[in-house]
Protein backbone atom coordinates (compact mmCIF):
# COMPACT_ATOMS: atom_id res chain seq x y z
CA UNK A 1 0.00 0.00 0.00
CA UNK A 2 1.14 3.54 -0.79
CA UNK A 3 0.38 6.53 1.46
CA UNK A 4 0.41 9.94 -0.20
CA UNK A 5 0.43 12.96 2.11
CA UNK A 6 0.16 16.59 1.08
CA UNK A 7 0.42 19.44 3.60
CA UNK A 8 -0.08 23.01 2.44
CA UNK A 9 -0.88 26.56 3.38
CA UNK A 10 -2.81 29.12 1.44
CA UNK A 11 -1.41 32.45 0.31
CA UNK A 12 -2.30 35.15 2.85
CA UNK A 13 -4.66 36.96 0.47
CA UNK A 14 -6.80 33.93 -0.40
CA UNK A 15 -10.32 34.55 0.97
CA UNK A 16 -11.96 31.98 3.27
CA UNK A 17 -14.61 31.28 0.63
CA UNK A 18 -11.96 30.27 -1.91
CA UNK A 19 -10.16 28.17 0.69
CA UNK A 20 -13.39 26.36 1.54
CA UNK A 21 -14.11 25.72 -2.13
CA UNK A 22 -10.63 24.28 -2.69
CA UNK A 23 -11.01 21.96 0.30
CA UNK A 24 -14.46 20.89 -0.98
CA UNK A 25 -13.03 20.26 -4.46
CA UNK A 26 -10.15 18.23 -3.05
CA UNK A 27 -12.62 16.12 -1.09
CA UNK A 28 -14.35 15.16 -4.36
CA UNK A 29 -11.19 13.58 -5.79
CA UNK A 30 -11.83 10.05 -4.46
CA UNK A 31 -15.13 10.02 -6.33
CA UNK A 32 -13.29 10.82 -9.55
CA UNK A 33 -10.37 8.43 -8.98
CA UNK A 34 -11.64 5.07 -7.68
CA UNK A 35 -8.10 3.89 -6.87
CA UNK A 36 -7.98 6.39 -3.98
CA UNK A 37 -8.63 4.79 -0.59
CA UNK A 38 -9.13 6.13 2.93
CA UNK A 39 -9.10 9.81 1.95
CA UNK A 40 -8.93 12.27 4.83
CA UNK A 41 -8.45 16.02 4.73
CA UNK A 42 -8.44 18.65 7.44
CA UNK A 43 -7.14 21.79 9.05
CA UNK A 44 -3.91 21.52 11.00
CA UNK A 45 -4.68 21.68 14.73
CA UNK A 46 -1.12 21.14 15.94
CA UNK A 47 0.11 23.45 18.67
CA UNK A 48 3.72 22.61 17.85
CA UNK A 49 4.08 23.11 14.12
CA UNK A 50 1.77 25.47 12.27
CA UNK A 51 3.80 25.90 9.10
CA UNK A 52 1.04 24.23 7.07
CA UNK A 53 -2.62 25.06 7.59
CA UNK A 54 -4.14 21.94 5.98
CA UNK A 55 -3.25 18.41 4.93
CA UNK A 56 -4.72 15.43 3.18
CA UNK A 57 -3.79 11.77 3.24
CA UNK A 58 -4.83 9.17 0.70
CA UNK A 59 -3.88 5.56 0.10
CA UNK A 60 -3.39 3.62 -3.11
CA UNK A 61 -3.00 -0.13 -3.39
CA UNK A 62 -0.02 0.24 -5.73
CA UNK A 63 2.50 2.83 -6.77
CA UNK A 64 1.25 2.45 -10.35
CA UNK A 65 -2.20 3.65 -9.25
CA UNK A 66 -0.65 6.70 -7.62
CA UNK A 67 1.42 7.48 -10.71
CA UNK A 68 -1.63 7.07 -12.96
CA UNK A 69 -3.51 9.57 -10.78
CA UNK A 70 -0.62 12.06 -10.60
CA UNK A 71 0.03 11.88 -14.34
CA UNK A 72 -3.60 12.15 -15.38
CA UNK A 73 -4.59 15.15 -17.46
CA UNK A 74 -7.41 16.08 -15.06
CA UNK A 75 -5.08 16.06 -12.05
CA UNK A 76 -2.45 18.13 -13.84
CA UNK A 77 -5.05 20.68 -14.96
CA UNK A 78 -6.64 20.92 -11.51
CA UNK A 79 -3.31 21.44 -9.76
CA UNK A 80 -2.11 24.01 -12.30
CA UNK A 81 -5.32 26.03 -12.48
CA UNK A 82 -7.26 25.54 -9.24
CA UNK A 83 -4.75 24.60 -6.53
CA UNK A 84 -1.23 25.90 -7.08
CA UNK A 85 -2.23 29.55 -7.80
CA UNK A 86 -3.66 29.81 -4.26
CA UNK A 87 -1.01 27.88 -2.35
CA UNK A 88 1.96 29.58 -0.72
CA UNK A 89 3.77 26.42 0.21
CA UNK A 90 3.23 22.68 0.11
CA UNK A 91 5.00 19.53 1.20
CA UNK A 92 4.46 16.08 -0.27
CA UNK A 93 5.48 12.78 1.28
CA UNK A 94 4.76 9.42 -0.31
CA UNK A 95 5.83 6.13 1.20
CA UNK A 96 5.13 2.42 0.98
CA UNK A 97 3.49 0.69 3.94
Amino acid sequence: MIKHIVAFRFKPDVPEERQSRIIADLSKLPGQYPAMRNWTCGRNISRRDTRYSHAFVVEFDTERELVDYLDSHDHEQYVANEFRPYIQERMIVTYEV
